[in-house]
């Protein structure tokens, strides 16, 4: 179905769609057979058409993982290769209104915090769910009323695994009683993510000074570390809700028992104080800071990207910068009362295409006033950590740097009484 739909607004909306199948090899001849109807619908289509697989039993064998846990980690790295391969702008996945609803009741039920009762987002980093708000069988009843035919994945409905047994057993007992269940759920998760983006602005503080440290503590590959102070000054649902940010960072899911242990060691303060996360990841309390070991993701680099045309969105690490032409209405009075994350430029005055990329050695901006400054002084007068320039986006035109989030802006198309279109950039969080 969503193929088909992304098809049907290709020209509307000017979509260069790709489809990409991976095939989990885990049902023999039917895992073929769906493989083979998708390549088969891309082309009648005439959409490109991406395929992959891998024995996922041996995989989870070779990870001690559940073969749930393993098929999601190749499908998602199948994805993000694929999408890096064809340019995709982003990944659309087909989950519904039903898969939200499972999703939310399966955390609950292995126990989460605030972010994972607030289910899948509309949009996180690549991935875009756009069905969301569709149900599994307004899909059917429209697939259906087209006279499309499609397949049903039968290991959907295998019990051995803890969603399907949600998914077959536990929401159609709890709707036989509540048949508005799955609607309550979800609208229950909507309402947490807008709770998130409320706690995500009052824990900025903590997680937006997160030092990436590169060697750990000689076990594991690489470490957090944050202000033991800041933490503990937390009353607790924010602590929990920025431990979950800090989890998340390190590959770890914010499971109940996770995050209880955690708030309590931070409590006790204690130095020395050790939480086992899992068997890759653990927490320890120093005496100024908390420590999240393991966190593998210090020497990440990401691609350049260019940005030609308005509105636009990149998504930096775990950040997001947004991009929007603007008129004069839309300005504000006083530009100087505009937050450190948000920047106002004269669009005529600016030289396109736009690049985010990261910093490099060497790089200077020409602040207001004509003085030249290199961007390593501004990052040593700001304090900002070496290791988090790395994550900082660096934002150009044509001719050199115009703005650095958090950190500096440069003289470059400054807007005055006789500007006309203006760009206004913001950088943000893109975790709710």
């Amino acid at each position: 179905a969503l193929l088909r739909l992304l098809c049907s607004l290709r020209e509307s909306c000017h979509l260069d769609v790709v489809c990409a199948h991976f095939n989990h090899q885990l049902r023999g001849a039917e895992s073929d057979a769906d493989e083979a109807f998708v390549r088969e619908l891309a082309g009648s289509l005439d959409v490109p058409y991406e395929t992959g697989s891998d024995n996922v039993g041996a995989y989870a064998s070779g990870h001690h993982l559940s073969h749930e846990e393993a098929a999601r980690e190749l499908r998602l790295r199948f994805l993000r290769m694929t999408a890096l391969k064809t340019g995709a702008a982003c990944i659309a996945t087909a989950h519904t209104r039903d898969d939200q609803a499972e999703t939310v009741l399966f955390r609950l039920l292995k126990g989460t915090g605030l972010r994972g009762m607030s289910g899948m987002a509309p949009r996180t980093g690549m991935f875009i769910h756009p069905l969301l708000a569709v149900s599994k069988e307004q899909l059917q009843g429209w697939l259906r009323s087209q006279g499309f035919v499609w397949r049903d994945d039968l290991s959907n409905t295998d019990e051995r695994y803890e969603r399907n047994f949600i998914r077959t057993s536990v929401i159609p007992l709890i709707e036989s009683r509540f048949p508005a269940a799955k609607t309550a759920v979800v609208r229950t998760a909507n309402m947490a993510r807008a709770a998130c983006e409320l706690f995500e602005r009052q824990t900025e503080q903590v997680t937006d000074n997160i030092e990436i440290l590169e060697a750990g503590d000689g076990r594991h590959p690489g470490a957090l570390r944050l202000a033991k102070g800041a933490l503990a000054s937390l009353p607790d649902p924010l602590l929990q809700y920025a431990l979950e940010e800090i989890f998340a960072t390190s590959g770890v899911g914010p499971s109940f028992e996770r995050l209880t242990r955690s708030t309590q060691a931070i409590r006790n303060g204690r130095t020395g104080i050790r939480v086992t996360l899992d068997d890759r990841v653990m927490l320890e309390v120093g005496y100024q800071h908390v420590y999240v070991y393991g966190a593998a993701f210090t020497g990440r680099v990401l691609e350049s990207q260019e940005i030609a045309k308005f509105p636009a969105t990149v998504d930096w690490f775990r950040r997001r910068l947004t991009f929007d032409e603007k008129t004069p209405a839309d300005v504000p009075s006083d530009l100087r009362g505009v937050g450190p994350k948000e920047a106002w430029f004269d669009l005529d005055a600016l030289r396109l295409p736009l690049t985010v990329r990261h910093a490099r050695s060497g790089d200077r901006m020409t602040t207001f006033g004509g003085h030249q400054h290199k961007l390593q002084d501004l990052y040593v007068d700001a304090k900002v950590d070496r290791v988090l320039r790395a994550r900082r986006p660096v934002v150009c035109d044509a001719d050199g740097i115009i703005w650095v989030p958090a950190l500096a802006r440069s003289a470059a198309g400054v807007v005055t009484a006789e500007s006309r279109r203006f760009l206004r950039i913001v950088y943000y969080s893109s975790q709710c």
